[in-house]
């Protein structure tokens, strides 16, 4: 399913590109280390005000309440079963929340002040081998939480988007990637996506279940060496080495500024060429000191992909509860 994004309006973060080389090396995780950044709720906020205004006709206008910015943090390693085989695996969980408040016309509906809250959040757990192994593991959760203000029954709804992908790649991340470096590989992914829905916190209840194998080809260019200002005030500037990211035969692509040490600094996504998430690291704490050869991962920031499916269910929350 293509998944369309509304773009955001960002000020540019560019500075001048670095006079020395830069080669970048192998990210070596530890467990505590995080990083922060902020664009995620933008696009999540983005998303949400075009679905109501294109598909609820008593919209009025949707309110940012509350946030809780996007972390990426590493845990401790865990050993699962992946492609057969009992790996150890170096364990990552991303984590954002965002509280909306969706305001319709006067008197359009029988709750306070016409008001509903929107309450988003996601979960991605990623578990990355230790070593040489093809596969990966990634599961993303993304629960939407609706509620009208005031009212009677049928009042609370909880929708649940869960999508589980088992990932097999033939190739490795360069061990050192500098300027001009270019290379693809291939994956094949097996995906298993479940929707879930529950009233007033009742028993969930299974709605769809799809299964599919996708199978594409990625490749990726080192740019150029650029500063990224980074921090909560954008007021220190980071060497970085810009790369472009291409799935090929699909609309869209990414655009990633690494550090020198491996690590993200900042992301931006792409479809149809239009902007649809751009996030810039603001805090983190990394302990790395040894490097750890890992098998190929894009190394970034999951762009929140899957929140145009449960948006439906938003709509439809609306939908029911302004029945009632």
């Amino acid at each position: 399913m293509r998944r369309h994004w509304v773009a955001l309006l960002i000020v540019g973060l560019l500075a001048s590109s670095t006079a020395s080389a830069i080669t970048i090396g192998q990210p070596d995780y530890r467990s505590g280390d995080w990083f922060e950044y902020d664009g995620w709720t933008a696009a999540v906020f983005a998303e949400y005000e075009t679905k109501m205004a294109a598909e609820s006709e008593d919209y009025e206008r949707l309110n940012l309440t509350e946030d809780v910015p996007m972390r990426l943090t590493f845990e401790d390693n865990e050993n699962i079963n992946l492609g057969g085989q009992d790996t150890n695996c170096r364990v990552s969980v991303v984590e954002h929340s965002v509280n909306m408040t969706v305001h319709f016309t006067p008197n359009s509906t029988e709750y306070t002040n016409d008001t509903m809250t929107l309450n988003v959040t996601t979960n991605i757990k990623v578990w990355m081998p230790i070593g040489a192994s093809a596969f990966e593991k990634r599961v993303e959760t993304i629960t939407l939480e609706s509620w009208f203000s005031g009212g009677g029954e049928d009042n609370y709804i909880e929708s649940r988007l869960i999508t589980e992908e088992l990932i097999e790649r033939d190739g490795l991340w360069p061990s050192g990637i500098e300027v001009g470096n270019e290379w693809d590989f291939a994956e094949t992914i097996t995906r298993t996506t479940i929707s879930e829905e529950r009233i007033n916190r009742a028993l969930w209840n299974e709605t769809n279940r799809l299964t599919e194998n996708i199978a594409r080809q990625i490749t990726w260019t080192a740019v150029e060496e650029v500063d990224i200002a980074v921090g909560e005030f954008n007021d220190e500037n980071v060497a970085t080495i810009r790369m472009e990211q291409q799935i090929v035969g699909e609309s869209r692509t990414s655009t990633n500024w690494y550090h020198e040490e491996g690590y993200l600094v900042k992301s931006q996504h792409f479809v149809n060429g239009t902007l649809t998430l751009s996030a810039t690291l603001t805090e983190h704490e990394y302990s790395a000191s040894n490097v750890v050869s890992t098998i190929v991962t894009s190394n970034g920031l999951p762009a929140p992909s899957l929140l145009a499916a449960i948006t439906l269910f938003a709509v439809a929350a609306i939908s029911r509860s302004k029945s009632e």
